[in-house]
Order: C-alpha cells, then sequence, then structure tokens
C-alpha cells in the first residue's frame, strides 16, 4: 500500500457497505467486520437475490458507504485474501484515497455518459463531463440558430424540472431532474447541471457499478 495514502477516510466495524467489482458484475451488501487504515475485513456479502457472492484475489472493488452526517463515501480496495470458515471474509488493502469531492453529497465521477435533454421540440443530445447518484453535470453543443441569432430549439432554464434520458448498461432511462444551473460558454456550447428528483432503486445500483468501474478505470490509467 502507498505511503501517501491518507488515514482515517473508512467504514467502521459494524457499518453496512456496498461493494462493487471494477470488472464484471458483481455487486454485494455486507458489513464490516475490523476496520484499520491499512485493511478493512469485511463478511463475505451477498447479491440481491440473497446468494454469496465470489471475489477473486486481487480483484479490485470499490467499497461505499454512508457516514454518520447522511453523506455518501467510496474507496477503492483489492482483494488481499479470502478467509474461510462458518462465516467467511473478505480482507481488502485500500489502493486509492477516498473519492474526493463535497462530503455532504454522493461522491461524482468525471466521466462521459451520452445524455439527452427532453424539450417540446425533441430531445437535445450532450454528454456527462461528471455524475454521481444525486446528479449530474453535462455539456450540450451551441443551438441552432435561424441566421438572425435567435435559437430555433429550446433549452432547460434554473429550476425547471426537465426529463433527462441516460444510457446505463445498455438499457435507456428517464429521470425526472431538476436544473440547477444553465451557464453558455464562449464557443456556444451550454452547461447544465442538474439534481435527480428520485432514484429508483435499480437505477442507483447501474449508477454506482457505471461510476465504480469508471474509478477503476481511472486507476489502471494513472488518471486517479
Amino acid at each position: 500500500m502507498p505511503d501517501a495514502l491518507p488515514v482515517g477516510d473508512r467504514p467502521v466495524a459494524g457499518d453496512q457497505v456496498e461493494v462493487v467489482a471494477v470488472q464484471g458484475q458483481a455487486q454485494a451488501v455486507t458489513r464490516v467486520e475490523e476496520s484499520t487504515d491499512g485493511e478493512l475485513v469485511l463478511a463475505v456479502g451477498v447479491d440481491a437475490d440473497g446468494r454469496r457472492v465470489r471475489l477473486g484475489l486481487g480483484a479490485g472493488v470499490v467499497v461505499w458507504w454512508t457516514q454518520p452526517d447522511g453523506s455518501v463515501r467510496c474507496r477503492p480496495y483489492a482483494v488481499a485474501d479470502v478467509r474461510g470458515g462458518p462465516e467467511p471474509v473478505w480482507a481488502l488493502h485500500p489502493t486509492a484515497p477516498a473519492s474526493e469531492g463535497d462530503r455532504r453529497a454522493t461522491p461524482r465521477v468525471e466521466m462521459e455518459v451520452p445524455v439527452g435533454l427532453l424539450t417540446p421540440l425533441g430531445m437535445v443530445l450532450g454528454a456527462t463531463t461528471d455524475i454521481s447518484e444525486g446528479g449530474l453535470r453535462a455539456l450540450f453543443a451551441a443551438p441552432p440558430t435561424t441566421g438572425f441569432g435567435d435559437a430555433t430549439q429550446p433549452f432547460a432554464e434554473v429550476g425547471e424540472l426537465v426529463t433527462l434520458a441516460l444510457v446505463l448498461g445498455g438499457v435507456r432511462t428517464e429521470l425526472r431532474s431538476r436544473v440547477l444551473d444553465v451557464r453558455r460558454r464562449s464557443d456556444g456550447c451550454r452547461l447544465l447541471r442538474a439534481r435527480f428528483e428520485s432514484l429508483p432503486e435499480d437505477v442507483r445500483l447501474q449508477l454506482r457499478a457505471t461510476t465504480s468501474q469508471e474509478i477503476g478505470r481511472q486507476l489502471t490509467s494513472g488518471r486517479r
């Protein structure tokens, strides 16, 4: 484990956590048995159907947990050992600091996901710049004009409730979202920041898997 990793930013014994593999589809819910700055010991977790999840030695995972103040944190780990017995456990070693960002919310991950903004005249297409379980930031191209400088396609306004379409895990999902900010860049492109108004459990799990896998890719490529 690198010496530079900060200490203290981890779940504690007794916490319920979610474990998401950065490769493959494995997701598990479990509890923390022991927690130190160098090792996190978890009971072998179960999936949504109650079956024990298998993780191989060296597998990269992201552990998600909720802080006492209600904020959600996540941190990458590697499976260092799988200890058997009547109550088998995973021993995990941290591979990077916990996700940075607004500790009062869910961690944001910089990644590009196609997104569409539904309007009365059709869909405006763009891509996220970062995304979390709480919302997203997205970049949309400059609007078409009539030739006199007037936009011909409507766009979202701050405070408006809109529908955003995302493709997660190969499935199109439409989410009602509150627009928090809209800005136009010097090149005419529009930056939109929105908060998801409600998040079905299956969509939350898919978002968690998508962001966990992106964290793994960033670690592998040295971007994180």
